[in-house]
């Protein structure tokens, strides 16, 4: 008696390509942006600030790649990617690509470093160190040097860079620039900043030009609110 052959079985489905984890975010589970930036294989580490390659093609790239959202400029040409939260750490690991690495920075630099938005980047940065040398521009930023003494008490770390502290930066910028001083000491008390705090940075500066002037600046109510509390 014939018997009837089985039938064929149906083929397996084509494997389809994984789907994306979440949105923003590439098949393989990084963000878009991440994983843009290591297929062009142009930045030695996406998370940590860096400089392009001073070539024409390089700072081309990376101008691209701002405009695109892959990057963020930091400071002068120092970028970092999109997606990478921009603290104080972040901001002193970018402004330490530029500096000397035997330099102090101070005033409007320093300050940005600790406060960051609504702060604007540097386009200068004044650095005190041992030898006041002259030092050309680097990564479009303006250094500029003096062989001002700082106490240890006025100088900090931040990731490896050593800037005055913020009671310090308080100051200066108040001798500096009075009418910026305000804006600032609100930031900074709202970060802890203490009254106490400046007081003592004045009383460790006393004798240096405009520290009377700065304190009286820094006594005063800003915008009707309080001063930097004691």
């Amino acid at each position: 008696m014939p018997t009837t052959a089985a039938p064929a079985p149906a083929p397996a489905p084509a494997p389809t390509a994984p789907a994306s984890s979440a949105p923003g975010r590439t098949a393989t589970g990084e963000p878009t942006w991440l994983g843009e930036l290591l297929a062009r294989g142009r930045c030695p580490d996406p998370a940590r600030p860096w400089r392009p390659a001073a070539t024409a093609a390089a700072r081309a790239a990376v101008a691209r790649d701002v405009r695109e959202g892959l990057l963020q400029r930091l400071v002068g040409d120092v970028v970092v990617g999109a997606g990478v939260r921009v603290d104080a750490a972040a901001r002193a690991r970018a402004l330490a690509l530029l500096v000397p690495g035997d330099a102090v920075v101070v005033g409007a630099a320093a300050a940005w470093v600790h406060v960051g938005a609504p702060l604007p980047a540097p386009a200068q940065v004044h650095l005190v160190r041992r030898t006041a040398a002259r030092h050309p521009a680097r990564g479009g930023v303006r250094l500029l040097a003096s062989r001002a003494r700082l106490d240890a008490e006025d100088v900090v770390h931040v990731a490896g860079l050593a800037l005055s502290s913020p009671a310090r930066t308080l100051l200066d910028v108040a001798r500096a620039e009075p009418r910026r001083a305000a804006q600032l000491r609100r930031l900074l008390a709202a970060s802890g900043l203490r009254g106490r705090d400046v007081e003592l940075a004045a009383q460790r500066a006393r004798g240096r030009a405009n520290v009377r002037s700065a304190r009286r600046a820094l006594a005063a109510p800003a915008d009707g609110g309080a001063a930097v509390a004691p």
